[in-house]
């Protein structure tokens, strides 16, 4: 008890340890050590048993302080661990993996010394020994050494880092990187639930890492409405009136068909242009994002058709927010599909949707 509370003591006055538990600890086993060490040597001085005996307390004694000093490394290991993982600079890289594999190496070193202790041979003859049952020891560590490969892999091409957001579809996960260890890498879901993937998965499997989106500043819409066919026609001069009469459409649809002041007639000219109303729409929505803050004009900004489908015309947005985080991206992206879904009935589009019970009403009251 002496020897552990000055171990205590001496740790708070020349370390920055601040856990009470780590410092128990650490105290108990270098008051362990001490004290052990004290009783060996006060024994080799006064032996108070026959020499057998006393050989045999003597080897106990040094096993017993290979085992704790062993311990009292691994301690060392995980603080410096933790002192790793509260540096700003290191935040996102973990080293919880290259700790495991140096614990895992003290207590090999650790295991050899005890045997040497033991069998009183030389430790290099013992672990010359071990290359017979190499094969062996390769067959039972398999699983770590692949996942001592895969963590190096993942570590030395920061492919994956700590507080990354990373996707498995495979496994339906999806959510943030929490811990990196040497056999497991730990994910918080974004329901909160905490999944597990073995380290080796991300050498085999195929997963998505969102973190290289935050960076870029700019998350990407790809997204699209669908159009009745039967609603598409070529522009009339009537529908461009109606449009620059509408107030919020008046200067987007007057820049758009500056051309056509010098002739005479509209209709004609618009046919043979080929303008049709879905294209003075997506060209509309297209200057209607340009002058959004929120969207980045300096990325791909492109709304085309794709091919028909039974759903009808599909039209495609696809853009980049300036809002990475899932909330104001969504907020981003609902703005624009409401203000689509919303002007299109200006250009006599419909949007399609499957029939409804109201339209079988309707259809049944115009009989």
């Amino acid at each position: 008890m002496l020897f552990r509370r000055l171990a205590k003591r001496l740790l708070f006055l020349f370390t920055e340890l601040s856990d009470e538990e780590t410092i128990d600890d650490v105290a108990k086993k270098c008051a362990s050590i001490f004290a052990v060490t004290l009783v060996l040597y006060i024994n080799q001085l006064l032996p108070s048993f026959s020499s057998e005996i006393n050989s045999i307390f003597e080897t106990a004694c040094r096993a017993f302080i290979i085992i704790n000093s062993a311990s009292l490394l691994n301690n060392g290991l995980d603080i410096f661990n933790l002192r790793h993982a509260k540096r700003s600079w290191h935040r996102n890289n973990s080293i919880k993996g290259y700790i495991e594999i140096a614990k895992i190496i003290v207590w090999i070193i650790s295991f050899i010394l005890i045997i040497a202790l033991f069998t009183e041979q030389s430790p290099f003859i013992i672990i010359s020994s071990f290359g017979a049952i190499a094969a062996v020891l390769m067959f039972v560590f398999q699983h770590t050494l692949m996942s001592f490969v895969a963590n190096i892999l993942i570590s030395n091409g920061k492919v994956l880092k700590l507080y990354d957001w990373i996707e498995l579809p495979s496994s339906n996960i999806s959510g943030e990187v929490i811990d990196i260890a040497l056999h497991t890498i730990t994910v918080r879901n974004w329901d909160n639930t905490i999944s597990r993937i073995p380290t080796k998965d991300f050498l085999t499997e195929k997963y998505t890492n969102w973190q290289p989106m935050f960076t870029s500043g700019g998350r990407r819409i790809k997204r699209s409405f669908y159009i009745d066919q039967s609603s598409i026609s070529f522009a009339t001069e009537e529908l461009v009136l109606e449009l620059q009469n509408t107030t919020p459409l008046q200067k987007s649809i007057e820049a758009m068909l500056e051309d056509k002041e010098s002739v005479e007639n509209i209709n004609e000219w618009l046919e043979d242009k080929g303008v049709t109303n879905l294209q003075l729409f997506r060209k509309y929505i297209l200057n209607w994002i340009k002058q959004r803050g929120d969207v980045r004009p300096d990325m791909y900004l492109v709304i085309r058709t794709m091919p028909p489908t039974p759903m009808g015309l599909p039209v495609e947005l696809y853009c980049f927010t300036r809002a990475t985080t899932w909330v104001e991206y969504e907020e981003t992206q609902s703005e624009i599909f409401e203000y689509i879904n919303a002007s299109a009935k200006y250009f006599k589009l419909d949007i399609y949707q499957q029939p409804s019970g109201k339209d079988v009403t309707n259809l049944n009251f115009r009989r």
